[in-house]
Parts: structure tokens; C-alpha cells; sequence
């Protein structure tokens, strides 16, 4: 056989053979890497091959070598380069090498570099820790103990970095610089004081600031206190220096006030002043309802509650907050009218709006009417009580005339001593609040707490009016305690003939309730002779006045109750009487839709919807919640219970509004704009969170879409409603201020193409942040700051873009006043913020543009 034959596939083996043997020996392979750096050769680059070292790029960023390396394998090339102020990351890539008795590789290694430069701040050339740093408006972290912080950057802006530095105690420093990378750049800081300075005032329990008064140090006028009663002076002298820090203010007690402080760190001052011109109280009637099961006594109540504002409001010592007004913010705020009543609102939001709170009831008692009128404090107690009679409904408004004649002459007036004249006292209140000749009064000195504030009074002695004026009077002293005197800023409180009644009581016991289940009652007024005594407590019990021995009509009133009228005889001080009064109830039904929704009337659950039995509640208002949860708003409604039953079943049932606020803000949670926005444009205006709804819609078009249009529809149907547009609802104050800023913006987006548009929205934006500026004391707490410094900036700057356009010198110098009121109110708080700092040197060049007036 032929040997070629024996042996077919010998050939077809020979070269593989070759390739395995070429590979198991390794082969040569040239591998070039060529380094750069933001397209920069990098000389001195380390090339590593297969975690073996072999050598660094020369002048021109290249490393030529040739290896050798097993056919197929797989190599892997890294290039890692340090340089002082550089991170560069190590570049690394993975070639294959192929079946070739020589190979050539080109790398290009694109190396990338994180830069970093190091800021040292120091105090008088000692390190400086914990020093806040920002770089170019964003927070950059604090240095450490040696006072370092390393910054870290990809690429430095053309014009170079601006940094801000600052530290509590210390000047703040503000510099754009340009550097190299690796640099360190020294900054130092110099210690400063910061002294703050809060004037307040304090009157029937409410604390606000004294806006106005001029501040010294040392004698030198350096301020006045803002609409918060606030002035920030920043000290950066030597430190430690004592100062003289004083007050001026005209018009309180004390008239000025002085103080030695050291400035050194943060330093705050607090005092409070009282005005020596008496304050209107604020008066709000809540309404007079009917107390008499059956009867229908509506039109009654509602003469009555007309004559009582139309008379008691007549007197100038009383400033009427509409009905209106006080029962919107009161449903607005969710509160209980019962428990405003007993327990006070001096810890809720509507201490800002009203004093005392009135409220009304009328009975009907045999042939006659019978009408009270009650005054609560903001503690909840009953100051003051008055009951009419009338024969007839028509003699209602009589009645009630007699009553406000009594509340007028009786009611417990507050002034102030506030000068000596001789013997004798002069106190704030005079004719044209019906003090005169004869009037007593009972004297009380201030407990002064911390910084001036009166922490309660002590009674002191009595004085008597000897000559009354109109706004004031002059009074001696009847009777003082021993080791007291009368001081500038004692509180006088007038006497009511019923204070004579010295030392002699009898013991009021007063239970009532549904069915029988009774409990002591509270808040049962008693009166003797029509004249009120006083009202029972929590514990049901009063001590009531009056003399041993004679006979006295008592008339027991507490709407809800059927009143009790009958004669009482006391023989002896302290003695006991004690009276239940039958509930006057009416029977409530209620449903809701969804159905199962808790119920809970004054605060107490009564059960399940729906209540087709019933359940009874004494008649007058109520606070009503129904609950059913899931995405479902809470009803709540303040109702008044009149009928001997009240069916909200059938097609009067309630019906739940499904609750949008939530289902928006759980969109906006989880980054769902456009969830957010459906849910919020879902409430109609017959929905009860509509105010609230479109305002949040309105900011996510100002803020979060740039659609201004959008943004100034939304804000305008918020504010376009008769309770907004007159502030009832005071959370809505700040709208106004993003209402002028979408205006501003829109006009910004006109100014170029269409300028008669732009001039009128920059007319628009100015009147709605003027409304703003009066109202910020309104502001919400916890973005006070901020809405303040918009309402300031865009006032100014729709002045300003307002001048550019029109030229006239008129505006040119509102702008001009504008930009200055910015700079004055520019919140303290907000001078460390980076984004607000950079506001106010945007300000600073919108000024630079317009020269002072």
C-alpha cells in the first residue's frame, strides 16, 4: 500500500501542531498605549500588564513594548497615572491575543480625573473647624480639626468657583476664585457677635411682635424692629466688649428700655412692652340659637343675634369680628365650639383673630322670652353673662338693648396706670369707654417673668376715678396692701357693683344629662335677681355671692337644659344647694355614603353610620365628624341641633367626599407629577379642600412645570373666593405672593416680544405682593422666612422690570425704594442659604442698574 495512502490525514495535522506548539512557546506581540488626559499626552503614566508593572509613558503620553503572550489569552492592560490635585481612575481594558507569529496592539487610554483643591479657614491664623462651605450655591460639607476641606471637581467654570464660608460667631466669606488643581487656598475669618433683638407685647394672653421701635447700642441708632418685632445687628469688633443695647418705644410701658450685654457669639434679647392706648377687644358673636324643644324659635334668635351685633358693637371699647369670619375658621380649623367655650382656644390659631367669643341663647319660658348672652376668654371662662326678658318676640330687640346696656356698664374693662401725677393715678381708659367719676377699680401689680414678660398679676389694693376725660382718667388709691405701692404698668380692672358683696356665699350644686345618666354640669350660669353671679365648673359647683337672710330670685340657664327659675333663702355662708336640670335633646339620625363611617359628636364616638334609631344630643351647636378612611376625607361640620329630631337619612344622608389632598400628596411622594396634578384638578368647587387643592396645583405649575399661565389660573380661582380674597382663611396670605411671582415670570417671558403685555403683568404682580407685604404676619411658621424674601424680591423686581420698560421716573423710584426695603427685610436666617445668598446678589446688580433717588 502506498505510505501517502496508509497516512490520509497526516498533512491536515501539521499546521495546527505548528500553532499549538507557537502558543504553548508564547509569541510576539507589540503593544503600543498611548495616555491622555482631557486630550493631553500624560508623561508618567504606570502601564501594567497582567498585574505586572512594565514601564511609564514618556514625554508624549506613549509606551511601546513588545511581550510575549500565549496565543488566545486573554490580557489584561491598566494605566494608572497620580498627580498632585488629581484623583484619576484607573484606566483598564482586556485585549485577546491572536493566532498571528507577531501581533500589534494600539491602546488609547482616555484616563478620567476627578480634581480637587483644598480650602484652609482660619481664625487669626489658628484652624477654624466645623465652618460651613458652600461652592458655587451648592452645600460643599465643613472642614475638619485642622480646618480643611478638600473640594472636589470635574472641570473649574471659565470665570472660576465662588465660595461662600461662614461659622455661628463668626464674619461670613464670600469670593469667586480661580485655581489649579492641588491648590490650597486660604481663607480667614474673623469672630463677630450677632445680637438679636425680639420686642413683643402681650395682651388678653396673645404674644406679637412691637414692629417700629429704634434700636441703639451705645447710643447710636443702628435699627428698627421688623413686623416681628426683630432687629439683628452683626458686631465684628473686638470681641467680648460691653454695649448698651437699648430700646425706644413710644407709646409702651416701659417708654425705654436698656440693657449691658457683652458681645461675644450669639447674644439674644427679649422684652416685652404693653401699649399705654388700650386695644378695642375682639369680639366675635359665634350666633344665638333656640333652647326650647318644639318651639320653633329661628327667627327669634336671628332678630335677637342682629340687635345684639347691631347694639354691642356700637361701643368703642368692642371691634366686631363677623359672625362669618369666625364660624369659616373655626370649620376651616376643625374646633370644637363646646370645647372653645369651656376650654379655650388661647393654644390654637384663632387666638390671632379674636379675644372673647359671645355666644347667644334664646328659651322660651311660659309667655316670655328669655335671652342670654355669654362672653367666653380665651382660656374658655365665662367673664361676663347677661339674661333679658321679653313679654314678646318683638320685645326681643328691647331686651337685648338692656342687655348690652348692662354688658357695657358691668363688663370687667382692662387699663393700665400709666403716669403719676401727684396723689394721684392716671389710667389709660376715660369717657368714650364709659369710665367716669365713681367708677371703682381693683389694682394689680405684674409678675414680670423672664425679659419683662407678665407672668400673671396679684391684686394690690382699689382705686377710685376722681375725674374722668375722654381716653384717660386720673384715680386715687382707696386701698393698698401692705409693703405694695402703684407703679407705671399696673393693670386696673373695673369693679362691678356685685363685687361689694363681701365674703357671704352659698354652695351651687347643678347636675343634668340625657335620660338618666347624670353628671355634674358645667358652664350652668347663675343669676340672682337677672343679675349674673358667676357659672359652674368642671365639678358642676360654684360659689355663689350674695347676703345671709335675704330672699333672692335664682334663675339657673344653660343652653342644652331647661332653665330653672325659682326663690332662694340662705341662712348661713357656704350652705348647699343643689339643682338637675332636665336635657332639652333632640333625636339625631344619620347616614353616610359610603356607609360604616364612624361617628363622633363633640368629640365623643356615638357609633356607626347608619344610626337609623337615633341617638340623643341636647339641642344648640355641635361639632359633628363622620370617619371612614381609605381615601375618603373626614365630614366635619359644626351643626345646630333645633328640632325634637334631626334625620340626616334617605336623601338627606351624608355624603363623603373622596380625599384629593392625600391622594396628591402620596403622587408627589413617590415622584408622580402628573398622578399629583390629576388628583388635585379632581376637587370642584363644591368640594370642601378646593382653596387647598388648587394652590398646591398652582405651585407645582410655578415651580415644577415653569407654566405660568397654569400657575396664575390656579392662584386666581383660590384667591377670587369671597373668603380668600378677604383673608377669612389666613393660610392663603402667601398665595398672593406666588400668585405675583407667576406674574413676574410671565411678564420676564413677554419683556422682549410683546411690552405693553409684560408692563401689565408686572402691574399685576406688584398689587398682588402689596396684598402679600400687609399680610405677612400671616405667613406660615414654617416657611415664614422664605415667603417673606419672595414677597420683598419680586416686589422689587416687577418694579424694576416695570422702570425698564416704561422709563418712567416714578417707577425708577419705587424700584429704587423696593430694592432698599429688600436689603433691610432680608431674612438673617437665609444668609447662610446658598440659593438665597445668590438672590441677593442678583439684587445687589438689579440696583447697581437704578441710581438712588
Amino acid at each position: 500500500m502506498d505510505p501517502h495512502l496508509r497516512h490520509p490525514n497526516l498533512r491536515s495535522l501539521v499546521v495546527p501542531l505548528a500553532a499549538v506548539l507557537l502558543g504553548a512557546c508564547g509569541q510576539r506581540v507589540d503593544l503600543e498605549v498611548r495616555a491622555r488626559l482631557d486630550g493631553q499626552p500624560v508623561p508618567q503614566a504606570i502601564v501594567v500588564v497582567d498585574r505586572e508593572q512594565l514601564g511609564v509613558t514618556d514625554a508624549q503620553g506613549l509606551f511601546a513594548k513588545q511581550i510575549s503572550k500565549k496565543a488566545g489569552a486573554e490580557v489584561e492592560v491598566s494605566v494608572r497615572k497620580e498627580m498632585p490635585g488629581y484623583r484619576i481612575e484607573p484606566w483598564k481594558t482586556t485585549i485577546l491575543v491572536k493566532l498571528d507569529q507577531q501581533s500589534a496592539y494600539r491602546i488609547e487610554a482616555d484616563l478620567s480625573a476627578t480634581r480637587y483643591v483644598t480650602l484652609r479657614v482660619s481664625d487669626k491664623g489658628a484652624p477654624l473647624a466645623d465652618a460651613e462651605v458652600a461652592a458655587g450655591g451648592k452645600k460643599a460639607g465643613v472642614t475638619d480639626a485642622k480646618g480643611e476641606l478638600v473640594f472636589e471637581y470635574r472641570q473649574q467654570p471659565p470665570k472660576g468657583t465662588e465660595f461662600a464660608v461662614g461659622k455661628p460667631g463668626y464674619s461670613s466669606h464670600r469670593a469667586i476664585y480661580a485655581f489649579e488643581a492641588g491648590q490650597v487656598i486660604e481663607i480667614a475669618l474673623n469672630r463677630e457677635a450677632l445680637l438679636a433683638v425680639k420686642a413683643l407685647t402681650d395682651e388678653y394672653g396673645r404674644a406679637s411682635g412691637v414692629p417700629g421701635l429704634a434700636v441703639s447700642i451705645d447710643g447710636k441708632t443702628v435699627g428698627k424692629t421688623d413686623a416681628q418685632g426683630g432687629y439683628t445687628y452683626t458686631y465684628r469688633g473686638e470681641p467680648g466688649k460691653r454695649a448698651v443695647v437699648a430700646l425706644a418705644a413710644p407709646g409702651y410701658i416701659p417708654g425705654t428700655w436698656k440693657t449691658s450685654v457683652k458681645l461675644e457669639g450669639q447674644v439674644t434679647l427679649q422684652r416685652y412692652f404693653y401699649p399705654t392706648t388700650p386695644k378695642p377687644i375682639r369680639i366675635g358673636i359665634y350666633g344665638v340659637v333656640g333652647n326650647t324643644p318644639g318651639v320653633d324659635l329661628k327667627d327669634v334668635a336671628a332678630q335677637a343675634e342682629q340687635s345684639l351685633s347691631t347694639q354691642l358693637f356700637r361701643f368703642p371699647a368692642f371691634r366686631e369680628v363677623p359672625t362669618e369670619t369666625l364660624q369659616a375658621e373655626i370649620k376651616q380649623r376643625k374646633l370644637n365650639i363646646e370645647r372653645l367655650t369651656t376650654k379655650g382656644w388661647q393654644d390654637t390659631p384663632l387666638r390671632a383673630t379674636v379675644d372673647m367669643i359671645v355666644t347667644g341663647s334664646v328659651a322660651k319660658d311660659n309667655d316670655a322670652f328669655l335671652t342670654e348672652v355669654k362672653f367666653h376668654s380665651t382660656s374658655g371662662k365665662v367673664i361676663f353673662s347677661e339674661i333679658g326678658r321679653a313679654r314678646t318676640a318683638r320685645g326681643v330687640d328691647n331686651s337685648v338693648r338692656d342687655i348690652v346696656s348692662n354688658v357695657i356698664e358691668r363688663f370687667p374693662l382692662e387699663g393700665t396706670v400709666v403716669a403719676a401725677e401727684g396723689d394721684r393715678y392716671r389710667i389709660n381708659i376715660g369717657r368714650n369707654w364709659r369710665i367716669g367719676r365713681g367708677t371703682e377699680f381693683t389694682l394689680n401689680a405684674p409678675n414680670l417673668a423672664e425679659g419683662g414678660k407678665v407672668a400673671g398679676y396679684r391684686e394690690t389694693g382699689r382705686m377710685e376715678v376722681r375725674r374722668g376725660e375722654d381716653s384717660s382718667s386720673l384715680a386715687e388709691v382707696v386701698t393698698l396692701k401692705k409693703g405694695e405701692k402703684v407703679q407705671v404698668g399696673d393693670r386696673v380692672v373695673r369693679r362691678s357693683a356685685r363685687d361689694g358683696d363681701e365674703g357671704t356665699t352659698f354652695l351651687l350644686s347643678v347636675k343634668g344629662g340625657l335620660g338618666t345618666e347624670v353628671a355634674p354640669l358645667v358652664g350652668t350660669n347663675a343669676y340672682l335677681n337677672g343679675e349674673w353671679r358667676g357659672a359652674t365648673g368642671t365639678n358642676g359647683q360654684a360659689e355663689i355671692p350674695l347676703r345671709i337672710g335675704r330672699s333672692y330670685v335664682l334663675t339657673l340657664y344653660r343652653h342644652g337644659y331647661q332653665q330653672f327659675t325659682g326663690k332662694i333663702n340662705v341662712e348661713k355662708s357656704g350652705e348647699p344647694h343643689e339643682f338637675t336640670l332636665a336635657a332639652n335633646s333632640a333625636l339625631f339620625k344619620v347616614d353616610s355614603e359610603p356607609s360604616a363611617a364612624n361617628v363622633t359628636i363633640d368629640d365623643e364616638q356615638i357609633g356607626k353610620t347608619p344610626l337609623s334609631a337615633g341617638k340623643p344630643v341636647t339641642l344648640g351647636f355641635h361639632s359633628l365628624r363622620l370617619t371612614y378612611g381609605e381615601d375618603y376625607r373626614d365630614f366635619f361640620e359644626v351643626m345646630e341641633f333645633t328640632k325634637k329630631e334631626e334625620d340626616f337619612t334617605g336623601d338627606r344622608r351624608i355624603v363623603l367626599k373622596k380625599d384629593f389632598l392625600k391622594i396628591g400628596e402620596r403622587a408627589r411622594q413617590k415622584g408622580d407629577t402628573e398622578g399629583a396634578i390629576k388628583a388635585y384638578a379632581s376637587t370642584g368647587r363644591d368640594h370642601p379642600d378646593f382653596a387647598e387643592a388648587h394652590r398646591r396645583l398652582g405651585d407645582i405649575y410655578l415651580d415644577e412645570k415653569e407654566d405660568f399661565d397654569g400657575a396664575i389660573a390656579e392662584f386666581e380661582s383660590v384667591l377670587t373666593m369671597p373668603e380668600n380674597e378677604q383673608l377669612i382663611y389666613k393660610q392663603f396670605a402667601v398665595t398672593f405672593t406666588n400668585l405675583g411671582h407667576a406674574y413676574c415670570e410671565k411678564g420676564n417671558r413677554l419683556a422682549n416680544t410683546d411690552k405693553d403685555a409684560a408692563s401689565q403683568l408686572y402691574a399685576k404682580a406688584i398689587k398682588a405682593l402689596q396684598t402679600a407685604k400687609q399680610n405677612t404676619r400671616f405667613f406660615p411658621r414654617d416657611e415664614y422666612d422664605e415667603a417673606v424674601h419672595d414677597t420683598y424680591y419680586y416686589t422689587a423686581l416687577s418694579y424694576h422690570k416695570l422702570y425698564l420698560l416704561t422709563k418712567q421716573a416714578s417707577v425708577m423710584n419705587s424700584a429704587s425704594l423696593a430694592w432698599r426695603e429688600y436689603f433691610d427685610f432680608f431674612p438673617k436666617k437665609l444668609e447662610s442659604n446658598p440659593t438665597f445668598a445668590d438672590a441677593r446678589e442678583a439684587a445687589r446688580r438689579y440696583r447697581a442698574q437704578i441710581q438712588e433717588p
